[in-house]
């Protein structure tokens, strides 16, 4: 598609890396409109619709035409680019400045589903709405609100993690926590060592290599004791609950039914993976740890992507808010409400 002069011109403002990604978009814009030659006309129609930022015309002309920056005094509308993101949701009036992902497993029936999470998704919903994390947030951010700039969700059934908790500023997965019973004897069936496809388990008497399992196997001598001793090795196993399902004698159990709680994840150009806060803990707790992280966030002086704050606070420090029964969230500065 040709392009006029002064069009070229604008085109060579944008940063040579997403230069490619802007003609697209332009020329989509022209097409759209009938056009056989990009003009400047079209470039400040692009990016007022892909950027939402508006025309800003001037004695000189159009002026601001790079169709991928983001003109934050364009409009007064707080909410203008936010709105454009398929994840943006009103509550009580303000936009929801958090999203959450959970995963299909209750829906379609997913043989790794250890347990529903839908009730936590209401439990999380709830205490953000209860503590106002929505108005508090918006009243401390300045200028537009962009949309990394809400707190990011993921909860998933199972170690799977199909939600993706470990990108997520805070993220949840349900873990089946097991344990060998001693007081049952194990019969070699071999059925753990078939299922678990992270190589964790170990059986006396037994090769251990499931996929070769044969008549020859069964005739292995047990252990001093005349048992088959199990062991688990907890370095590997990701707590998926398995095991104990396929155990026929019950010599492999789970425990309880838990959560598993990571902080700080994130994608970008400095992406970086969730820091464990908690191993092993139920919904009370998760609660907790979202209070500490909102905390947090609604106390930071300069704004921060959480996984950022993540990294300058210290995830030691996390953990030790959490163990501080008498940790308390610092009054925060009277921001100026804004209204929606």
């Amino acid at each position: 598609m040709e392009w006029d002069k002064e069009a070229s011109s604008r085109l060579e403002n944008v940063p040579i890396f997403v230069r490619r990604l802007a003609r697209s978009k332009i020329e989509k814009h022209a097409r759209e409109k009938g056009k056989n030659v990009v003009t400047v006309e079209d470039v400040e129609g692009a990016k007022a619709n892909f950027m939402g930022t508006g025309n800003d015309k001037g004695s000189k002309g159009v002026i601001n035409a790079n169709p991928l920056s983001l003109d934050l005094n364009a409009g007064d509308d707080k909410f203008e680019i936010l709105k454009r993101s398929d994840e943006y949701e009103v509550e009580d009036g303000y936009p929801a400045m958090y999203h959450i992902d959970i995963c299909r497993g209750e829906d379609v029936e997913c043989p790794f589903l250890i347990a529903g999470v839908k009730g936590l998704l209401q439990k999380i919903k709830n205490r953000l709405k209860e503590i106002e994390f929505s108005k508090k947030l918006i009243n401390r951010i300045e200028g537009k609100i962009l949309p990394h700039q809400r707190l990011k969700i993921a909860i998933a059934s199972c170690p799977n993690c199909c939600s993706q908790p470990q990108i997520r500023d805070f993220g949840i997965h349900v873990r089946a926590k097991i344990f060998v019973d001693k007081d049952v004897e194990c019969n070699g069936c071999g059925n753990c060592l078939r299922v678990c496809k992270e190589g964790a388990i170990r059986i006396s008497g037994l090769s251990n290599k499931p996929q070769e399992e044969t008549e020859e196997n069964t005739h292995t001598s047990h252990s001093e004791n005349n048992r088959r001793d199990v062991t688990i090795n907890y370095d590997r196993c990701v707590h998926c609950g398995l095991c104990a399902e396929v155990c026929p004698t019950g010599t492999i159990k789970t425990e309880k039914k838990c959560y598993r709680v990571m902080i700080g994840g994130k994608l970008g150009r400095h992406p970086r993976f969730a820091d464990d806060l908690i191993d092993f803990t139920d919904e009370s707790e998760v609660i907790r740890a979202l209070d500490v992280c909102v905390d947090a966030i609604l106390n930071e002086k300069k704004e921060k992507r959480f996984g950022e704050l993540v990294r300058k606070i210290g995830i030691e420090e996390f953990k030790r808010r959490l163990r501080d029964k008498e940790y308390t969230t610092p009054k925060r500065p009277n921001n100026k409400e804004v209204h929606y």
